[in-house]
């Protein structure tokens, strides 16, 4: 019979061979490692009474109801991949354990606090990374992970390989999105690896991590005294395109969503024409709004 931990390190090896992302690798390894260690029970005893007791801890931990259908979700996944494995007979968790929630609307940044913000941020790096999540819509990930060779600076774009979905996509740059990364790559130290555009800047022999980055918008958001995350720059980008006149497949196709399904009759755009549409209303978005 095998160990949680056993079991665990397998999963994880599982899903390495699926070749899902590092990202997610670690969320589930570390939400599966959270629950064994409240319920200190072996894989075999875990029942519906064991997870009931987990989502009531998590509730009075206050975790919000995202956060406790990942981990529902993370176990989920982890039992049929034991059923698969014959450890166990059956999946303990159940529909009715999925937590309801309102889903709310992404927030866009307005123009005064988006200048309030842009106001704190000075250092090279730093405005650079935000920059590419306000003008080209990147995730947080991507800007993590983005390296030197992705960057074109001849088209004023860069290639994300591998996003969320397992979607490559071309995203195009503002003038000062590219003006940004050019002084960012000038301070940018010789040791930083694996030619990462971005660095940690206490030990630059370290990639720089997602939990960085949000720590760092954390900071500066507090001290311009308005609420942002990295995520709402990311629909802030959309807002402002859709604002001035941007079709919505375009959009679509530069923050790299999933095809858009025949059923909906729109035809694929080649990337010239969403390089012209981004082109045409990002003007129109620097002219209203500088950062």
């Amino acid at each position: 019979m095998w160990s949680s931990t056993t079991a665990i390190q397998r999963f994880r090896a599982y899903l390495q061979r699926r070749n899902d992302s590092a990202q997610t690798l670690d969320n589930y390894t570390l939400d599966l490692q959270l629950f064994f260690a409240e319920i200190d029970r072996p894989i075999h005893h875990v029942s519906f009474r064991e997870i009931d007791r987990f989502i009531d801890h998590q509730h009075h931990q206050g975790l919000a109801p995202t956060t406790v259908n990942r981990r529902l979700y993370a176990l989920r996944h982890f039992f049929d991949f034991l059923i698969e494995q014959q450890v166990v007979d059956a999946n303990p968790i159940k529909p009715s354990h999925v937590l309801q929630r309102g889903r709310t609307l992404p927030r866009a940044l307005a123009k005064e606090p988006r200048e309030q913000l842009f106001a704190q941020i000075q250092h090279p790096m730093d405005r650079a990374l935000f920059l590419l999540m306000l003008r080209g819509g990147l995730r947080v990930s991507e800007v993590a992970q983005l390296k030197v060779r992705d960057l074109d600076w001849s088209q004023q774009a860069l290639l994300i390989e591998q996003g969320k979905g397992r979607k490559d996509r071309r995203v195009y740059l503002s003038a000062d999105a590219v003006a940004s990364l050019h002084a960012c790559l000038q301070q940018r130290p010789s040791d930083v690896p694996g030619d990462m555009v971005f660095w940690n800047q206490k030990r630059p022999s370290r990639p720089l991590s997602v939990k960085a980055i949000q720590k760092k918008i954390q900071r500066y958001a507090k001290a311009a005294g308005i609420t942002a995350s990295c995520h709402s720059l990311r629909h802030t980008f959309a807002s402002d395109l859709l604002e001035q006149g941007a079709a919505l497949v375009s959009i679509r196709e530069l923050l790299g969503h999933a095809s858009i399904s025949s059923s909906e009759r729109y035809a694929k755009l080649s990337n010239q024409h969403v390089k012209q549409e981004y082109v045409r209303t990002m003007k129109k978005v620097l002219q209203r709004i500088k950062v």
